[in-house]
């Protein structure tokens, strides 16, 4: 598949992959479809059986966030590349015995420390089928790629403007602090161009979907 040839490019196999972090919203919809996805993906790009793919249930955590929901999954996942510790899943008292048969599923009650990880998945699944399916590699990971396949020239370039950006980021957020920077700013008509009277953003936005052309242009805006 191509998550796995993309993730066999930086080194990475699918039994590298150690946690997936799930928005699990206890609902009886929602988690047993979330681990089955995540099970059956794990079966299809040859996951050794036995191999446990430990769950990081993300809104036990943090609660519903609405959009902000997969920032702090991907957030969480480089704390966790960060400190090597899979976080604890708040208030689970039992796994409901449905997802028995996601064998390689495992929703830790206490905190475990496994380590170096390589590389995690997230999914981000909203309604109206406005969804993400990530694959998060450790940076350690993609250092060494850099290094081995253009160099160490190249790969203290890409550290120097990773730094800055980061720099960057904790200037804007002090900032923010003091009041000197807007932390969140609104976007209008969430993206789209609103073109006269009649504009019906619920119309638009289906169209947009619709749409396999449809792109986030240079302007901001969706175009077609």
């Amino acid at each position: 598949s191509k998550l796995v040839q993309d993730l066999a490019k930086l080194g990475v196999t699918p039994d590298d992959i150690a946690v997936v972090s799930k928005h699990d919203t206890s609902t009886n919809a929602n988690d047993p479809n979330e681990s089955e996805l995540h099970n059956t993906l794990a079966h299809a790009i040859g996951r050794t059986d036995g191999n446990p793919l430990f769950v990081i249930s993300q809104k036990s955590l943090t609660g519903h966030a609405k959009g902000g929901a997969c920032i702090f999954q991907v957030n969480g996942l480089t704390q966790l590349f960060k400190s090597g510790v899979v976080p604890a899943n708040a208030a689970l008292d039992c796994v409901d015995p449905k997802l028995k048969r996601d064998d390689h599923m495992v929703w830790l009650r206490e905190p475990l420390k496994v380590g170096s990880v390589k590389a995690g998945l997230a999914t981000s699944l909203g309604f109206g089928h406005v969804s993400g399916f990530a694959a998060i590699v450790n940076p350690g990971v993609f250092e060494a790629s850099v290094a081995n396949t253009v160099g160490e020239d190249a790969l203290n370039e890409w550290r120097d403007r990773a730094n800055a950006r980061l720099a960057a980021g904790q200037r804007r957020l002090e900032e923010g602090m003091m009041g000197r920077a807007a932390l969140y700013e609104p976007i209008d008509n969430r993206r789209f161009h609103e073109d006269g009277r009649g504009y019906d953003a619920h119309e638009v936005e289906k169209a947009m979907l619709l749409d396999p052309n449809a792109r986030l242009a240079s302007t901001g805006y969706f175009e077609a």
